[in-house]
C-alpha cells in the first residue's frame, strides 16, 4: 500500500506478527528469511540489500563471528551489484561499533533503525555512509547518488561529488495522511 520496494523486520517484529496470524508485504523480510536480496532499478542497475540479522536478546554490540559472516556475504556478492546497502536494527550503539571495527567488507550504505539518534555521516574510513532517523521520527533523510561505487579501487564517498545527504524535518505544517495513518492503528 506505501510501495516500498524493500524493507527489514526485526526478529522480533516478525515473530510477533506471524504470531497474530498477520501477513506482511512481499518486500517486509526478517534477515533469517532473506539475508541479500538483489532489486534491479528502472534503469536496470541492480542494488543489493543485506538484512543484518538482528543481535541476541540483551545484546546491544554485534560478536567477532557475526561481522564476519557479514564480510564474507558482502564479499560474496558486491561484485553482482553496483551498490549495496545493508539495514539494520541494531540500534546506535551495535552500528557504530560494527563500522568502527572498519572490516574488509562493508556495505556502501548503512541505514539504521532502532535505539539510538540519528546520523547521516561517512564511517570506516569513508566507505560507507550510515544513515539513521532521528529518534523523535518526524523527518525523512533522502540521499542523492552522483556516482557509483568504483571496484576496481579503493573507493571512499566525498560529499558533494559522490552523493549529497539531505534530511528534511517534517514539521507541523506536514499533515498526517488518514490512509496511511490507518495502517498504523
Amino acid at each position: 500500500m506505501i510501495g516500498y520496494d524493500i524493507g527489514l523486520l526485526s526478529r522480533n517484529e516478525a515473530k510477533i506478527l506471524a504470531d497474530e496470524g498477520f501477513v506482511v508485504g512481499d518486500w517486509q523480510k526478517a534477515a533469517q528469511n532473506s539475508l541479500f536480496e538483489i532489486i534491479e532499478s528502472s534503469d536496470g542497475d541492480k542494488i543489493g540489500f543485506f538484512r543484518f540479522p538482528s543481535l541476541p536478546p540483551g545484546e546491544d554490540i554485534p560478536q567477532a563471528s557475526l561481522i564476519g559472516q557479514i564480510s564474507k556475504t558482502l564479499k560474496m556478492n558486491r561484485d553482482k551489484v553496483r551498490l549495496t546497502i545493508a539495514l539494520s536494527d541494531w540500534g546506535w550503539v551495535g552500528e557504530r561499533e560494527y563500522l568502527s571495527q572498519n572490516p574488509d567488507f562493508i556495505p556502501d550504505f548503512l541505514f539504521g533503525s532502532g535505539p539510538g539518534s540519528g546520523v547521516s555521516r561517512v564511517e570506516a574510513n569513508d566507505r560507507c555512509l550510515w544513515v539513521r532517523p532521528y529518534d523523535k521520527g518526524r523527518t525523512v533523510s533522502e540521499i542523492q547518488l552522483y556516482s557509483w561505487p568504483d571496484r576496481s579501487k579503493e573507493f571512499i564517498w566525498e560529499e558533494p561529488d559522490d552523493f549529497k545527504s539531505l534530511t528534511i524535518g517534517l514539521g507541523n505544517q506536514y499533515h498526517d495522511n488518514p490512509d496511511v495513518s490507518a495502517i498504523f492503528q
